[in-house]
């Protein structure tokens, strides 16, 4: 059972994509993510179709995978091909036939009945059988351990070659639709390359845009359950009695979190697919927010300019009395 919530693909190479294609050197690319998973979310069984699971704490993965057809439009083309109707042709004649009984009467034998159709004509692009590699990259413990996997579809794509939009477009689709997550790197791209993706930057909303920071948020997701939608709102909402200058929305890296701007030196964010904390940014944290979460736990006594709040009972008012001396001293 599919029981993802992702967005599943795109239309057209998104512009994100585009801008960090312009940013890669060399023409040799590939079609990779790097996704931050929860052990909950191995058990709930959110990525079998990849082979993931959990046994004793840690994660059970292949290597290499081979999509599961049955998981999505993309991952059926890979496995079996795509035959393409050309509208764009002339039609052609084709002959089709059929058995018939003799005088409408099968005992008195059968015949072969022939007739003319016209039918469009139709392309046939063979299955690619792309084979997606998994690498665990770093883990962070805690009650429900996150686990950083790269996902990575293994063919080497050369952006001079022709067809490159389409395969690139195709690869993409591949990958989100199976982890939720596309990106792509240099062909030679090593850990570090991949873990330095793991981090946020911004695009700063107006105050009073909360409508539009729900819609932008929302539309991560394939398909938002009544549960989320609340969740998301209550949260927002929250946020608003805050009164913050600015709201904030992640537009790269994990494009859910969110947050709003109380001061030029105070900030929170959080993000629904791992929201089991608020976290409090304080000076520098466009700088702070581009570290990993990874990095900056391992980091926190030597890191004082930030706080991470879980959601537990009583968060919010842990989170105001955090915020409310940094205002004032704003």
């Amino acid at each position: 059972m599919n029981i993802t919530t992702w967005k599943k693909g795109f239309r057209r190479v998104p512009d994100p994509i585009r801008k960090r294609l312009a940013g890669l050197t060399g023409d040799r690319i590939v079609v990779a993510c790097v996704r931050r998973i929860r052990a909950s979310a191995l058990a709930s069984g959110r990525y079998r179709h990849l082979g993931l699971s959990i046994d004793g704490g840690g994660p059970v993965f292949p290597e290499r995978v081979m999509p599961d057809l049955a998981f999505g439009r993309a991952s059926r083309r890979n496995a079996q091909g795509q035959e393409i109707v050309r509208k764009d042709l002339p039609m052609v004649s084709k002959t089709f036939s059929a058995e018939a009984p003799n005088w409408g009467d099968w005992g008195n034998g059968s015949h072969d009945v022939y007739w003319d159709r016209d039918v469009y004509q139709r392309d046939f692009t063979p299955p690619k059988e792309l084979e997606i590699s998994v690498a665990l990259l770093a883990a962070e413990p805690g009650d429900d351990p996150v686990f950083v996997f790269r996902f990575r579809i293994e063919e080497v794509l050369d952006r001079n070659a022709g067809g490159f939009e389409a395969e690139l477009l195709g690869n993409l689709n591949l990958l989100q639709e199976n982890t939720g997550a596309a990106d792509v790197f240099a062909a030679d791209a090593d850990s570090a390359a991949y873990l330095g993706t793991i981090s946020v930057s911004w695009e700063i909303l107006p105050p009073g845009e909360l409508g539009e920071m729900l819609a932008r948020v929302l539309s991560k997701f394939r398909d938002p359950n009544k549960q989320l939608r609340e969740k998301l709102l209550d949260r927002l909402n929250f946020l608003e009695t805050l009164k913050p200058i600015a709201y904030i929305s992640g537009t790269s890296g994990f494009q859910r979190y969110f947050g709003a701007k109380l001061a030029e030196n105070v900030v929170v964010f959080e993000n629904l697919d791992y929201g089991n904390a608020i976290y409090v940014m304080f000076e520098d944290w466009e700088e702070l927010s581009k570290r990993s979460r990874l990095d900056l736990l391992r980091n926190r006594g030597k890191v004082a300019r930030f706080e991470r709040v879980v959601h537990r009972k009583g968060w919010k008012d842990a989170l105001l009395e955090i915020i409310g001396p940094r205002r004032k001293a704003a």
